[in-house]
Formats: C-alpha cells, structure tokens, sequence
C-alpha cells in the first residue's frame, strides 16, 4: 500500500537526525578542540601552585630573617641606648663629685703652703679630712645627706665609696670609688702610664715612681637594664690634691687698674659697696686710651656697641654671633687681625698699621718721640714667657697674644646693684679692655660665691716661724752698731753713721699725702734675719736685707676715738701737717702717739735675699703700718751666694708676707726712670697693695682689707677711696694719693705662676683638681 506521506514523514526525521548528527559532531569537535586547548592550562595551574608555594617559602624565610635582624636591631639598638645611658650616667657622676668635692674642700684648710705626698706628709692628713667631711651627717655638705643616695657612702680604709646614686627617674644609678695613689696593686709600668701627662712629670711615673698620696684616683660606674641583664660604663680620672689661690689678683677691696697695666690669671673682687660713688667693684682702662684722639673716638664708639651686642661681657664681639654683630654693616672690614673677634685691638692695628703687615713696629708707632707710645710698645712686646715667639722683637703683632686680662673676672657684688649705682646704667665705661678667658670659662661672673672667691682675714696668717728665724739672729740694734763701726769717712758707698734723719711724706712723693714722719736714716748697712722693732719708722737707703726682714707692729691696733669710743683714733694719734705741727692735737692729748707702736717704713734703692714679713695687725691702719718700695728694689733669690736652695725655694713662695699692712710700691711721680723699677715672686699679700711705675710682679697679690662704710679708717661712705691700685688714676676716680704723671704711666705686668706653691702660714682651702688629660673610660668591676 502506497503511503507517501509516511515517507516523507521519515525523510524529514532523517534529516533532523542527519542535522542533529552533524550538530553532534560540530558540537563534539568543538569540545575536543577546546579540550585541547585546555590541557596545557591545566598544567600551569599546577606549575603555578608549586611556584607559589616556593614564593611562600621565600617570603616566609625573609620574613624570618627579617623579624631576626630587626630583632637584632632592636638588641642591638637596646644595648647601644643602655650604653650611652650608662656612659651619660658615669659622666653625670663625675661632673657632681667635681663640683661636691670643691664644697667640701673649701672647708678644709691647713697652714701649709706646700703638699706633701711623701709617707706621713700632709696629703694622707688632708684627704683624712676630706673624708671624714664627706661622711659627717652633720656637716651641710656632707655626702650622707645628698638625698639622692640608695645606699648610705661608706669608708674603708682610705677609700672613699659612694652610691649607688639615683641620677634621675627611669635614669641610670651611679657608683663612684674615690682612692688616693699609689694603689695597691697598680702596675705603674704599664701601658696606662705610657702617654702625658704620665710621661711628662718629673721623675716620669713608673713603678720606682708613682703617683703619691697628692694624687686621688675617682672612678665612677654607671648602669641600665633590668637586673642581671645590666649593661655597665665606668670613667676613672686623677685628681691632684693641692693648695692654690687660683688668681693673679684677689682682692677684698675695689681694684684699679690702669693704662699700660697687662694681667694674665683671674682676678677677683669682693668689693660690695657698688651703690656708692666710683664703687666700681673691678675697674680697667685701655690701654690704648690717650695715644690718638680719633683712636679714642673710635674706642667709644666700640663701647657703644659693646653695651648692647656683647654677650658675654669679654668686652669685645664675636664674629660668628649673630647677636653681637647684629646692626653693624660688614662686620668682617672691622676685625683686622682676622681672629674672628672685634675689640679695641683691631681698632689700634687698624690705626697705626701703615705697611698693611698685621703688625705695629717702633717706627709706626712713633716710640722715639711719645713716651706713652714706648711704654705700650714695652707693656705689650715684653709680656709673658721670654721664650715665646715675638718677645721683644721690635713690634706688637699677634704673636704678642694681646689682651688686657687673659683670665677670667669674678666679682662678688650682683650687676643690678653696680648698673644702678656707680656705673650708672653701663658699667662698660668703667671696664674697658678686651678679656680672653681660658676655654670653658665665663670671661664675667657676678655674685660669685665662696667656692671660687676666697676670702682671708689677719687671723689666717701665721707668721710665727718667720719672726722666728728673725730673732734667732742678732737684734737690730746691734747689726746697726755692727754696720755703723764700718763707715769710711773717704768711700761714700760704707755705712753711714746712724743719727740722720729726715722729715717726709707719707706716702712719699704723693699728690695728697696724709701724714708725715721724721725717719731716721740707715744708709748702705746690710741686715741678715733681722726684726725691725716697732716704732722704729725708718728710711732704708741702699741696704741689703739677707734672709727674713721682719716688721714688727703692735697688732692689737686700737685706740678709742675720744669722740665716740667705738672709733679707732690709732690712725690719727700723732699725725702731723708739713709744717710738723699736730693734725689732730685733741686726739693726741686723750690717747697719745700711735707712731711708737705702728712699723711705717720706707726701703730706697734695697736688695733682698730673701723675704719681707710683718706681723698680722688686727686692723688695718694704713697711715701707721705701711711699707713703700722706692727706687730700684730688686729680690735676688737665684743667684744669691746667701742663701742655700732650700732657703731660695722657700722665699720664692712668697717676697712680701704683710697681711692688713699698707704697701705702695713704684713712683707717684717718674714712671720713666730706669731706677724706678721693682720685681716680685710669688704670693704677695697685704691689707692694700699700690703698684706704679715699672713692676713685674709673677705670682698672685692677694688683698686682705674689706673696706665698708664707716668702719674702721673708712669715714661715711668713702669705701670707694680703699683700692688695690695698679698704674696711675686721677684723684677723681678715687685715688686720693695721686694724679696721672705727666711723664708716662709706666709698665704694669701681673702673672699668675701655677707652679709656685703658696707660702706657709696661710691658713687656706685645699682643692682637688682634675687633671682632664687622664680621663679614661674603664671596664666595669
């Protein structure tokens, strides 16, 4: 049976499964092309989880390694801090013990001048002292009561132990062993000890030489971190025990100090009275005031500048402080010795430096013809070490190492008080002169305490053993009758016969004297350990004193003033007029002569082997106990056939020992005269000191008188008028004896000698100084 649409039927589902088949097989080849195409990614996706799992590794070992050196920076950032911190706190330590030991050694004194370290010498004695301060709970500076302390201080033996002391809070504790030398166990041979300032003493130190018990080893320890885990820094450094006064001048009363006047030391006033007229506590004057009037225009102009730029009143501005150039148009034309500063000295070079060499030579100068002009060229050219490069060559340059005073100046009155009262708003009228400190050191100090300016009364003298030596010989009465039986009527040059005398005043050569003397007369006699007695009030021409000369005066010098009994009249008793009339006949009638107790003397053109001393009177009274050097006095100390060594190096110490004795030395009225000239060793002391003309003085003068309103020879408020001056002032400024010469002012020149010990008999502090070369850092113990 025909079925034609059944057929077709079939056709076309043939050909859907014919379409189906294809799209099958389209489909089917597609899958396998993409199956293709597919595999190799499979294979990166492994490839790549192997490689992240190598950059885990890496990343997680650099993560390690990293966490390990930044632990370790850490540690070692740690240690570095607790280092330092343990460092800081060791030098903490040291600079307190610096300055809690010259606290404690200001109040231990001795008589001695020298410091002996030698078994049983005075150093085990002193440094006994010390500790023994240091450890009285009693005593306001005692190391018990430094409320820092964890642990009380402690001694054993000769060692001093303190600490631990708490610096700060979360800060390192310090330790700290103070041991004088030689130290047991110390090999003194070795390698420490092979490098200055070791090798530069004389014998060299070693262990046939140690260090002696002058010496004291201060050894601090500090340390940070938590317990067991501490880190430890110690610094050790010796110290010298010794006495010194640490000044070329110290002064109770105001010091003067004028043109062609050259210091090198420190120089201290105690002066208070700065309310008063001309209380000016240090005064100075430039040396190159009076040469030139447009030098001095430009000197004051320099003041001007210095009272608002200086900053640290050393009296000259410094070139790389903004503050003390601030206002002044190219500062750098103004410094015209290139030494970075700006004082009275560039403006001097500038002035006179004609041929642009950085140097003033005679010529330029015009020292033939100006006598001030040759006085300075000598002040400046002639100052200091005669070994030094420059010393007298003919010409002031900067090896001359010019300044006014090369030190520093400690004044214990406050600035306000002197501004407000003499110094009438700027004291630098009144202080002129460029100041050069040493490095470290403030050029000005004001209200200067105890500690770093001294302080001496009659009482801290003993002269005891020198009036001793002086009576041991031939009373003076009968070295006069031994020197008077050699006169020689034919040789001008023998001794003269006693008896003459002359009548002169006093001081002699003054503008304004006050009193006058009828002297007797002893001329070219020689004198060995001799007492002069009291009353005795002579002129010494052309004598040789050998030994000790010792002035007697009567030292409980008071006489009540018949006015008001609390006065002293012992100044005035038996004062004259020129004409030698009484001055004060009331004051003669009630309490008599003063004259036949006090020692006023006057030594003309005398040699000294040895040493002036005079009792220690308990008041000064200057027109009855004073001294005055005239003419040439030289003390022959080194090439003297007198005396042994021992005898040389004892006199050195100190060539005039007078506390509370009025001494004027040089002319009031001929600062050029070749025989007026002086030269002095060692300490000089005195109530005042009065040096004019042509001095040299290498050592430190020390003044003992405090002059205070009406007390005293101080009458109402004239303080002021009581001064060491050193060169020449009007009687305006408060040197009521003179008046600036005509003929020049002189030459002044004032050192401090470190190397010369004191003399004994001042009763004065001890010090224990860091030698700053034998600083070491040491390991801990």
């Amino acid at each position: 049976m025909h079925r034609p649409h059944k057929r077709l039927a079939n056709s076309v589902g043939w050909s859907a499964k014919i379409e189906k088949s294809v799209v099958l097989e389209a489909t089917k080849e597609v899958v396998m092309k993409r199956n293709r195409t597919t595999r190799p990614a499979n294979r990166e996706r492994g490839a790549a989880a192997i490689l992240a799992m190598m950059f885990l590794v890496i990343f997680g070992s650099l993560a390690a390694a990293m966490a390990i050196v930044a632990e370790g920076n850490l540690s070692t950032a740690d240690a570095h801090m607790k280092i330092n911190r343990s460092l800081a706190g060791s030098e903490t330590g040291l600079r307190w013990l610096i300055y809690r030991i010259s606290l404690i050694t200001k109040d231990v004194k001795t008589k001695d001048g020298l410091i002996s370290g030698e078994p049983g010498g005075n150093a085990e004695q002193l440094w006994s002292d010390v500790v023994d301060l240091a450890l009285d709970a009693a005593y306001e500076n005692s190391f018990v009561n430094e409320p820092h302390n964890i642990e009380a201080p402690y001694a054993v033996g000769d060692t001093l132990f303190l600490g631990p002391i708490a610096v700060a809070p979360n800060a390192p504790a310090f330790t700290a062993t103070l041991t004088p030398h030689p130290l047991t166990g110390e090999d003194y041979d070795g390698a420490y000890y092979q490098r200055p300032p070791y090798t530069d003493m004389d014998p060299a130190v070693s262990n046939a030489a140690p260090l002696d018990a002058t010496w004291v080893r201060i050894r601090v320890q500090a340390a940070d971190g938590p317990p067991g885990k501490e880190v430890y820094r110690a610094i050790q450094m010796d110290f010298r025990l010794e006495k010194k006064i640490p000044f070329a001048i110290l002064s109770k009363s105001r010091v003067m100090i004028g043109r062609n006047v050259m210091i090198q030391g420190p120089i201290g006033s105690r002066f208070m009275e700065t309310n008063l007229t001309n209380g000016h506590p240090i005064q100075m004057v430039s040396d190159f005031r009076g040469l030139d009037p447009a030098l001095d225009a430009n000197l004051d102009l320099l003041i001007g500048t210095l009272v608002t730029n200086d900053m640290d009143g050393d009296n000259r501005l410094f070139m790389d402080n903004p503050s003390e150039v601030a206002g002044i148009t190219d500062p750098g034309q103004y410094d015209a010795n290139g030494d970075g500063y700006i004082s009275g000295y560039d403006f001097f070079l500038s002035h006179y430096d004609a041929n642009g060499d950085s140097a003033v030579s005679a010529v330029e100068l015009d020292t033939d013809t100006n006598i001030n002009a040759a006085q300075l060229m000598e002040l400046i050219d002639t100052f200091g070490d005669p070994g030094r490069f420059g010393y007298n060559d003919g010409k002031i340059s900067d090896l001359d190492r010019y300044a006014k005073v090369r030190g520093s100046l400690k004044i214990a009155a406050d600035l306000d008080g002197w501004l407000n009262g003499a110094a009438g708003g700027t004291y630098q009228d009144f202080l002129q002169g460029q100041i050069a400190p040493k490095n470290g050191e403030e050029p000005l100090t004001f209200e200067a305490d105890e500690t770093s300016l001294y302080s001496f009364d009659p009482a801290d003298f003993d002269v005891s053993p020198f009036k001793a030596t002086a009576e041991s010989s031939d009373d003076f009465a009968t070295q006069v009758t031994t020197n008077a039986a050699n006169y020689d009527a034919m040789d001008s040059s023998s001794p003269q016969p006693p008896g003459t005398t002359v009548f002169e005043a006093v001081p002699y050569g003054a503008a304004y004297p006050y009193d006058y003397y009828d002297r007797p007369v002893y001329e070219n006699y020689t004198f060995s350990n001799v007492k002069i007695p009291k009353g005795t009030n002579a002129l010494f021409k052309n004598c040789k004193f050998i030994g000790v000369t010792f002035v007697e005066t009567e030292t409980a010098n008071f006489l009540p003033h018949p006015e008001d009994a609390s006065l002293n009249a012992y100044n005035y008793a038996g004062m004259q007029e020129a004409d030698g009339s009484p001055k004060h006949p009331d004051i003669d009638n009630a309490v008599g002569n003063s004259k036949s107790t006090g020692n006023n003397i006057r030594f003309d053109n005398c040699d000294f082997e040895g040493a002036v001393i005079s009792d220690s009177p308990e008041r000064f009274t200057h027109v009855r106990n004073k001294m005055m050097y005239t003419g040439t006095t030289r003390f022959i100390l080194e090439t003297s056939s007198n005396l042994t060594q021992e005898e040389k190096d004892l006199y050195k110490r100190s060539t005039i020992l007078a506390p509370h004795y009025s001494i004027e030395m040089g002319t009031f009225i001929n600062p050029t005269d070749p025989g007026e000239a002086l030269e002095l060793s060692g300490t000089l002391v005195a109530g005042l000191v009065d040096l004019r003309g042509q001095v040299k003085v290498n050592g430190t003068i020390l003044t003992t008188f405090e002059p205070v309103s009406n007390e005293g020879p101080v009458i109402g408020d004239t303080s002021p008028q009581f001064n060491t001056t050193l060169g020449y002032f009007p009687s305006s400024q408060g040197d009521l004896e003179a008046e600036l010469p005509t003929t020049g002012v002189g030459v002044v020149q004032i050192r401090y000698d470190p190397t010369i010990p004191l003399p004994d008999g001042i009763l004065g502090p001890i010090q224990i100084t860091p030698t700053m070369s034998t600083y070491f850092e040491t390991a801990a113990q």
